[in-house]
């Protein structure tokens, strides 16, 4: 194609585009006059003066029911906005979250264009978000809420009004729902171009879930007190429901026209006349009250404030603290984004799963205890399950006595370098690997200029054989992350073989990364921890293999299965002998939790985070970036 064509191609590519997103505003319009006008033609036969005589005999009880029944709507939509918040994490504390989300909806319903009416109540009313992260509030709100509606929706049809609904229907919306907890589990971000959509976690989705409920429920109550001979609440219920999505998809203000529409079409019974000024009485108490409440609160003069003055991404731990952990395994967090969790007296290492907020091995300083409370409120403030994982007997101890359950989910190998010795029949196995390698002429040395290309290449070829390397709680291999750790290397004939990196602070070396190639000669691996064990002799530090497999124990037989289930698909048999010739101490690590349904959850959201990829904290693309619910507007005109 020539440059005239492509300009031409470029020119017409403009006005489609405006076409298509013009179209997408003008249709709801389109669909909510055509019901307008249905809506007029329908009620052109009624008696006014009968209207309004209806209208009149709405008794007091029923408008403070009715006047109820709002507040407690409002209040769960308040809730909802603040899980959104949690979600998206804003730093936005709760009850600012809640105010806006109140006010944001009350005026959207009311004025209609619910998106960008929301969008702009709350980057009014919190300014500091800025109109990217409004705008992506209430598009999540909208999305979320269109969701737990269609649950809602189909649940209360199955079960309380099956001829509303086609069964297959019903059935189909909410077997698509229960499909999310799971795809939350194992898929928690889609990519899409550049941008990442994030899932809500489990308890996210819980609570979107009964809020939406609270909230669908409690404005069907404010109608139907207002009804002068109410149905049943069972069989009006779903109508109710199916009558508010009709409103929510055609776009027009509070769902006018299809929503009374979809009542006068499902609720026969009712004379049309006192069914139109209960509507009329319901929209005065749940629309135009609250509206013109929120556009006082909304419009109101307040005090200017910096709109760039928002909160910021965590900063990485200081390596003053890295370097006297108790354990120096916790300068992975290096590379795995973790951050630190203080209290008055203790700090930790924690890091963000799509399920929890973890924190890692013992604390860097200071006891657990004083921790939990402060894991547990940070967590909540992200919707996340509180977790430690690989915490210390004598931490777990702590944990226990806080009412925490507890998991034995491995064992730390130590080894004291200053006892250490090859003699004794404990290492015959140790003694004839060391000389293997001997015999196949590898060459064990610190490597002070790390060979990267190298190095690049034995990984390459280990996840290979190996598949994804694990993460979270152990490294991967980046330049820029083994070139703050003791490596050692082993050459054979001058070329790079095998290598291993270590953790080093003032209190500890702990084994991190092994890497080799497919034909390793055979005790390789064994030489190259030796070496480490005789600089470790020489700084006089204790030195950690690391985590290995938990040792076996009096368990259930199903416990037990799973356990040795787990061992062999990640190599855990392997890796329990080549740490075992060492002839290591065993020290106990545990898994807590507040309760033994977040233990296990937790337990499947670790494993299933260990292995995907790795993404830095200074990703643009991370989890923690804002763009977790892309930019698509949502059809919710509330």
């Amino acid at each position: 194609m020539g440059s005239k064509g492509k300009v031409m191609t470029q020119v017409l590519q403009v006005p489609q585009r405006g076409y298509r997103r013009g179209l997408r505003y003008v249709a709801p319009l389109v669909v909510g006059i055509a019901c307008l006008w249905l809506l007029r033609n329908r009620l052109g036969g009624l008696d006014p003066q009968q209207i309004s005589q209806a209208l009149s005999e709405v008794r007091a009880a029923q408008w403070l029911l009715a006047g109820l029944a709002t507040a407690l709507s409002f209040w769960a939509l308040g809730r909802y906005d603040g899980v959104i918040h949690r979600h998206l994490r804003t730093a936005i504390p709760d009850r600012e979250a809640q105010l806006s989300g109140i006010s944001a909806i009350a005026l959207a319903q009311l004025l209609g264009l619910g998106v960008v009416t929301g969008t702009l109540a709350r980057w009014r009313l919190l300014p500091r978000l800025g109109p990217l992260r409004a705008a992506q509030v209430t598009a999540a709100v909208s999305a979320s809420f269109l969701v737990a509606w269609a649950l809602v929706t189909a649940a209360a049809c199955l079960l309380l009004a099956p001829q509303l609904l086609p069964q297959w229907l019903a059935l189909m919306a909410l077997a698509i729902f229960l499909t999310l907890p799971a795809i939350a589990l194992f898929v928690p971000e889609l990519k899409v171009a550049r941008l990442r959509f994030r899932f809500p976690s489990l308890q996210a989705m819980t609570a979107i879930t009964v809020f939406a409920a609270i909230d669908t429920c409690a404005a069907a109550a404010a109608l139907w007190v207002l009804l002068p001979e109410a149905p049943g609440f069972a069989s009006y219920l779903p109508v109710f429901l199916l009558a508010l999505g009709a409103g929510l998809f055609a776009g027009t203000p509070g769902g006018i026209g299809p929503f009374e529409l979809s009542l006068l079409a499902l609720l026969p019974e009712l004379a049309e006349e006192e069914l139109i000024a209960a509507i009329l009485a319901f929209r005065l108490v749940y629309y135009l009250i609250p509206g013109a409440l929120a556009a006082a609160h909304v419009f109101r003069p307040r005090p200017a404030q910096d709109p760039a003055n928002r909160a910021q991404v965590p900063r990485q731990v200081p390596d003053l603290l890295l370097e006297h952990a108790p354990r120096a395994e916790s300068g992975v967090a290096r590379q795995n984004g973790a951050r630190l969790l203080g209290s008055a007296s203790a700090g930790g290492l924690c890091v963000d799963t799509p399920q929890t907020l973890t924190l890692l091995f013992d604390p860097l300083a200071g006891s657990l205890a004083p921790l939990l409370p402060r894991l547990v409120q940070a967590a909540r403030g992200s919707n996340r399950m509180p977790i430690v994982y690989k915490c210390s007997a004598r931490q777990a101890v702590e944990a226990r006595r806080a009412g925490w359950h507890l998991l034995h989910v491995a064992d730390e190998a130590l080894i004291d370098p200053g006892a250490f010795s090859l003699e004794g029949p404990r290492h015959r196995q140790l003694r004839r690997k060391l000389r293997q390698a001997a015999k196949a002429g590898i060459e064990v040395t610190r490597a002070t200029e790390l060979p990267f290309p190298e190095m690049a290449r034995l990984d390459a070829e280990w996840k290979r054989t190996h598949g994804r390397a694990r993460g979270l709680s152990t490294g991967r291999y980046a330049p820029s992350y083994v070139q703050a750790q003791r490596v050692y290397g082993a050459r054979q004939h001058g070329h790079l073989v095998a290598f291993v990196t270590f953790h080093q602070n003032h209190n500890q070396l702990c084994l991190d990364l092994m890497r080799h190639g497919g034909d390793l000669p055979d005790g390789t691996m064994h030489a190259l921890i030796c070496a480490a064990l005789e600089d470790a002799r020489r700084l006089r530090l204790p030195l950690s293999l690391a985590a290995m497999p938990a040792a076996r124990e009096e368990e259930p037989p199903l416990s037990a299965r799973l356990r040795r289930l787990v061992a062999q698909r990640s190599g855990g048999a392997g890796l329990t002998r080549f740490k075992e010739s060492f002839a290591p101490r065993r020290q106990r690590l545990y898994m807590a939790a507040p309760g033994r349904l977040s233990l296990v959850l937790g337990a499947l959201d670790l494993a299933l985070a260990m292995r995907r990829p790795a993404i830095t904290a200074d990703d643009p693309l991370s989890s923690a970036a804002p763009l977790a619910y892309g930019g698509r507007d949502s059809p919710r005109p509330r």
